[in-house]
């Protein structure tokens, strides 16, 4: 007897996993449920990616001294681990976070985060969207990359991170500080040209140095030759003011003496005047004497 064809067997629909932000909502909320499920994935992402590039194991959420970082992975001796956040980071936190792990032999760190003033001062990239669809996850922050010059400058193109943990692992890459402050991802290669770039100032700047310094020594020895011209310049005004003091002194006292010399001429005028007139009052007595014993001779 023939079977009877079997009816299809109608199952319910599947509706996809509604958990996750969809591709290009790039919430930033403390505490979203979706974007806690963004970050597993991409640490889940990011083990098997570790894996596929060359490390010998990777754990996700693997405790470390008393860290648990979100993904921990070992290539030989090579330790290094890696700090997901989908909201801004804590300066502070991180800092604390990176010296705790390296205390328990972590060599290198990397924060994956938003993308903000935050990611130069760290070891980090920004990520442009943590639910990237088909996980093609970028870093729009925290690349730099070597100019013509061969200074490092932030990086102009997107970084998809598929590239940089390929290379990373390979150790190709690394991070370290562009300037005082400001860190930086870049290939090992630019690390040297702009180290080489570096160099290259230093050396100009120190043979500037010493033309200044050269400049500025024979500048202090011609400063030093006219303070000794000054100085015995000086030396001879305050001569020649002592001299002038003399001349004064003795102009005062000729000036003196030609006062009294001619108070003096004035009493010798006075003098001969007062005899003069003495001299004709005696003659003028002398002859009134005579005159009377004449008029006496006559009279008799």
């Amino acid at each position: 007897m023939p079977l009877a064809p079997l009816e299809p067997v109608r199952l319910p629909a599947v509706e996809p996993n509604p958990r996750g932000h969809q591709p290009g909502q790039r919430c930033r909320e403390p505490g979203c449920g979706d974007c806690r499920w963004d970050v597993q994935r991409l640490k889940y992402w990011l083990r098997g990616r570790l894996l596929a590039a060359g490390a010998d194991d990777a754990e996700v959420d693997k405790p470390l001294g008393a860290q648990t970082p979100a993904v921990v992975w070992r290539r030989g001796q090579r330790l290094c681990a890696i700090e997901v956040h989908s909201s801004p980071v804590s300066l502070t936190d991180a800092h604390e976070r990176i010296a705790r792990l390296r205390a328990v032999g972590c060599r290198e760190v990397l924060f994956l985060c938003p993308t903000g003033y935050w990611v130069g001062l760290l070891p980090a990239l920004g990520i442009d969207d943590f639910a990237a669809a088909g996980c093609a996850y970028r870093a729009v922050s925290g690349g730099v990359e070597a100019d013509r010059l061969g200074l490092l400058i932030d990086r102009r193109t997107p970084w998809e991170v598929r590239d940089f943990i390929d290379r990373w692992v390979a150790e190709e890459v690394a991070c370290g500080y562009v300037d005082e402050e400001t860190r930086g991802w870049a290939a090992v290669s630019d690390w040297e040209a702009h180290t080489r770039a570096q160099a290259t100032m230093i050396a100009q700047q120190r043979q500037e140095l010493i033309e200044q310094r050269t400049e500025l020594a024979l500048a202090r020895k011609a400063t030093r030759d006219k303070m000794k011209v000054i100085h015995k310049l000086n030396h001879r005004l305050e001569r020649a003011e002592l001299v002038v003091g003399d001349l004064d002194a003795a102009r005062r006292k000729l000036t003196d003496r030609d006062r009294i010399e001619a108070g003096l001429r004035v009493q010798v005028a006075r003098q001969r005047e007062a005899v003069s007139h003495w001299q004709l009052m005696t003659c003028f007595a002398m002859l009134v004497i005579v005159t009377f014993i004449l008029a006496g001779f006559m009279i008799k």
